[in-house]
């Protein structure tokens, strides 16, 4: 009988931290707008798409689409030039 509890018991701590995981990865990603600057200071920009300020590996880009130009998202200063990420 113990050598069937332990094992069920360390399958359930697994599956819960698993879910727990997930959830939590999911509430840390937040959309913010996306914009196209017009200039290098990030002064001038025009907001185009949603982006994620959590970097996943894929910039956002105008259209979502992998030919469109990239798009930046407000720092402290309220300037176009930190990295967006595809939402």
């Amino acid at each position: 009988m113990k050598k069937v509890i332990l094992p069920a018991l360390v399958i359930v701590l697994a599956v819960t931290s698993a879910f727990t995981t997930e959830a939590t990865s999911k509430k840390s990603a937040s959309t913010v707008n996306g914009y196209l600057p017009h200039n290098s200071e990030g002064t001038d920009c025009e907001q185009k798409n949603s982006c994620s300020d959590v970097n996943n590996g894929t910039v956002c880009r105008v259209g979502q689409s992998s030919f469109g130009q990239q798009l930046y998202i407000l720092n402290d200063n309220d300037e176009c030039l930190r990295i967006g990420y595809k939402p």
